[in-house]
């Protein structure tokens, strides 16, 4: 079966929703920030100061080139958007899910790691000129967009679930 891919900025949920959504479906979770951090033994922040924008996008069009999306949630970095090539593979492995957030909310979640979270344009463009340049992506790629911005991580999830399952896709093992 495809799997499930969130895409957005950080500070949306991809992370928080997508493991809460892979347990309740019984389906595997990547976390590509994690995968990076455990491969590669340095944040997202640190790759960037040590090889540069271009170089944390090329790692992560790597490891997500590389991902089996069978029955897998997949949390991307924001930046993978970038990458025609990785959303490409996305789009026809899994089901494409934007978790559209206000900048103020982003903000909120982050406070002082957003200039720390290694967020690809943010000190050139500032948060505003990153998600114009984003948002488009973003729903140009999405088969689903969501709202994320007062629900709980749980709350989320049973959206979701929802959602998909009255656009015919059906989870087995989803726990209720």
């Amino acid at each position: 079966m495809k799997g499930i891919t969130f895409i957005g900025m950080s500070g949306s949920g991809k992370s928080s929703v997508g493991a809460r959504l892979a347990m309740q479906i019984g389906w595997k979770f990547v976390d590509l920030d994690k995968l990076i951090l455990e491969k590669q033994s340095a944040t997202h922040h640190e790759i960037m100061q040590r090889f540069g924008e271009e170089g944390l996008k090329a790692l992560e069009e790597q490891y997500t080139l590389e991902l089996d999306f069978a029955n897998t949630v997949f949390a991307p970095g924001g930046s993978l958007v970038y990458s025609q090539l990785a959303m490409e593979k996305a789009k026809d492995e899994s089901t494409l899910i934007y978790l559209r957030v206000p900048p103020r909310i982003i903000e909120s979640r982050l406070g002082d790691r957003l200039h720390r979270n290694g967020i690809v344009g943010l000190e050139e463009k500032g948060l505003a000129g990153v998600m114009a340049e984003r948002i488009p992506l973003y729903e140009g790629y999405a088969d689903y967009v969501f709202d994320s911005e007062m629900q709980s991580v749980q709350e989320m999830a049973e959206k979701i679930i929802t959602t998909l399952r009255s656009r015919g896709l059906d989870f087995p093992y989803a726990v209720s």
